[in-house]
């Protein structure tokens, strides 16, 4: 009976000794869990951040001029934009909220043409409950380096086009304009949502600029489809196509754009077959 009393014991001692060190640790252990989870989902967030939000917000999350607000901006951490629309909750409530059921109208006081969409599919969008808690922690790891507020990316610099739908162009690079298109949010409108004329191919559609010129509601200046795509980007109320509405796309371009510039997104654009 001796032995037995022994090994009884020793189990029960080597067993508290044994609870004790998980007592001990499981703070650091669920610490590394959480660290860890939430590095997944800022990983997770910050790929369908590049797909879906760039277009409208820029890289990163800096903005893009007349397009859409900087997301990674000292305003939007420090509570000053969500006391502009009055909302009581906390900035990842508010970040939530605008992204699961969007935003059908710009905020007081700006002149964003996109209307933000509504992302969550309990009210009708593309994406799932998890995704959109990765999108709000990938927004929510920018909060520590915004102090420094959001700064929308720039144009490029150099001399300015103008607005002169006949002027030369240099010859154009087709990947060059599909980035420019992409760092300048056209995209947002053009492909990732229905605010402007679609650019991808569309067999009802045609192609696009090399009919329009020569439609009869047409009544602007372009001769070509390169002077149609120059029109619509530098005087882009020029002519409005029908189910569309004007003063919506920027009409300053032809004063930041460069000759280059131009030539490289009409040479993207007319590569959308």
């Amino acid at each position: 009976m001796t032995w037995r009393v022994v090994v009884g014991t020793a189990a029960f001692v080597l067993m508290m000794i044994l609870l004790g060190y998980v007592l001990v640790t499981e703070q650091g252990r669920m610490t590394n869990f959480v660290e860890a989870y939430d590095s997944r989902q800022v990983e997770v967030g910050a790929a369908l951040f590049q797909n879906n939000c760039t277009p409208c917000h820029g890289d990163q999350g800096k903005g893009l001029d007349d397009v859409g607000p900087a997301l990674n901006a000292a305003d939007l951490f420090n509570g000053d934009r969500l006391k502009a629309v009055e909302f009581s909750g906390t900035v990842e409530d508010y970040i939530r909220a605008t992204i699961a059921a969007g935003r059908p109208v710009p905020t007081a006081g700006t002149n964003y043409p996109n209307r933000m969409p509504t992302w969550s599919d309990k009210f009708g969008g593309p994406l799932r409950e998890d995704q959109i808690d990765s999108l709000v922690t990938f927004i929510m790891n920018w909060q520590s380096t915004a102090a420094g507020g959001g700064q929308a990316t720039p144009l490029p610099e150099g001399e300015a086009f103008g607005t002169d739908i006949k002027a030369a162009l240099p010859a154009g690079d087709v990947a060059s304009g599909e980035a420019l298109a992409t760092s300048l949010g056209c995209v947002g409108c053009h492909v990732t949502s229905a605010v402007g004329p679609g650019w991808l191919a569309d067999p009802a559609v045609g192609l696009r600029a090399e009919t329009r010129y020569t439609e009869a509601g047409y009544t602007s200046a372009a001769t070509t489809a390169e002077e149609y795509l120059v029109e619509s980007i530098v005087l882009p109320n020029a002519h409005v196509v029908a189910g569309f509405n004007p003063d919506v796309m920027p009409k300053d371009y032809g004063q930041k754009l460069t000759p280059q510039n131009v030539a490289d997104l009409v040479a993207y654009l007319l590569s959308l077959k």
